[in-house]
C-alpha cells in the first residue's frame, strides 16, 4: 500500500499539446515527509520487482527526481539517458513516440554484458521512453529486468507495450 495519492498530483489539461492531461508530481517533491515516504516506498517497490541489479537507467528529467536515490539504495550504478545534444560523444540514441509527439533518448556507449538493469521513469503512460529505455540497454548487452514508475495512467496502455516485462507504480492515475 502507498501513501502517494492521485490528489498529492497538480494537473493542467491541454498541456503540452491539446488533448493532454498533464500529471505534475512537483507538489510531491515539495512536501519533505510525502517526498520521503514516496522514495521509501518506490525504492521497497523497486527492490520487490527486480532484486539485485547492477544499473538503474531513467530519462531525463523527471527520471532523475528518484533514479539516482533508487540506484544508491539498491547498490547499483546509474545511467543517465538524456535528450539529444546534452551528452558528449560517442553515445547510442533511441527514438520514441510520446502521447504528444517523437523523442530521442541518448546514453554514453557503455559495453554492460550481462548487466541486470532497472528501468525507472516518473510516470508510465504509453510506454515510448521506457521501451526506448529497454532498446538502448539491450544495444549495450544489458538485460532489462524490470520496469519501475512513480505512478502510471492505465488508459494509455503502457504495460501493454512493456509486456515482457515486471511493471509496478505505486499509484494510479487518470
Amino acid at each position: 500500500m502507498t501513501s502517494l495519492r492521485p490528489e498529492d498530483f497538480a494537473t493542467t489539461p491541454d498541456w503540452p499539446k491539446p488533448g493532454v492531461l498533464f500529471y505534475d508530481i512537483g507538489p510531491v517533491m515539495r512536501d519533505a515527509a510525502l517526498l520521503a515516504t514516496t522514495t521509501g516506498e518506490l525504492i521497497d517497490l523497486s527492490r520487490e520487482l527486480v532484486g539485485d541489479v547492477d544499473y538503474v537507467v531513467a530519462p531525463e528529467a523527471r527520471g532523475f527526481l528518484f533514479g539516482p536515490a533508487l540506484a544508491v539504495a539498491l547498490g547499483a550504478g546509474f545511467i543517465p539517458a538524456r535528450k539529444p545534444d546534452k551528452l558528449p560523444p560517442k553515445t547510442s540514441s533511441a527514438d520514441y513516440a510520446l502521447e504528444y509527439g517523437v523523442e530521442q533518448l541518448h546514453i554514453h556507449d557503455h559495453e554492460l554484458d550481462g548487466a541486470r538493469v532497472l528501468i525507472h521513469d516518473d510516470l508510465l503512460a504509453t510506454g515510448g521512453t521506457a521501451c526506448a529505455l529497454v532498446e538502448l540497454m539491450s544495444r549495450a548487452g544489458a538485460v532489462a529486468v524490470g520496469a519501475s514508475f512513480v505512478s502510471e495512467i492505465p488508459s494509455l496502455a503502457g504495460r501493454e507495450a512493456l509486456a515482457e516485462l515486471p511493471v509496478a507504480a505505486l499509484v494510479t492515475l487518470g
